[in-house]
């Protein structure tokens, strides 16, 4: 979905995972029926792609020498995330308007990168940040 310029529609194709999770699921099942968990790796996708679609966060260049964040809310009004970078944590915080925003970003000592909402780019730099749009 990101690569075809779609991550938005993340949000909308989540119903299976929802489904186990009212099931009482801890882990993601292989298939929806029988209902139960192998718990294979690759049942944490919708975590991963929470943080790199929905909060954004992800490689600015190769090696993650610098960040890049660009969140895919979707219709969620608030969006909060964090990852972990080898300099330290990677936050962030969303309260969503609209085609407004309102984020809070932390970044590690030492890392550097860029936010973009809708096109528009903004430079960050380590410690806390607070950008609107």
């Amino acid at each position: 979905m990101k690569e075809a310029g779609m991550p938005q529609l993340y949000l909308e194709n989540l119903g299976p995972w929802r489904q186990m999770l009212g099931f009482g699921l801890s882990t993601f099942a292989e298939k929806l029926d029988p209902v139960r968990s192998d718990c294979h790796a690759w049942s944490s996708s919708p975590n991963y792609f929470f943080l790199s679609l929905v909060c954004g966060i992800g490689p600015g260049t190769s090696g993650y020498k610098t960040v890049s964040i660009r969140p895919n809310p979707g219709d969620l009004k608030e969006v909060k995330g964090a990852v972990p970078h080898p300099l330290g944590m990677i936050r962030v915080k969303y309260k969503i308007y609209g085609v407004s925003i309102e984020a809070e970003i932390e970044l590690p000592e030492g890392l550097q990168g860029e936010f973009v909402w809708l096109g528009v780019k903004r430079p960050l730099t380590e410690g806390m940040q607070t950008i609107s749009f």
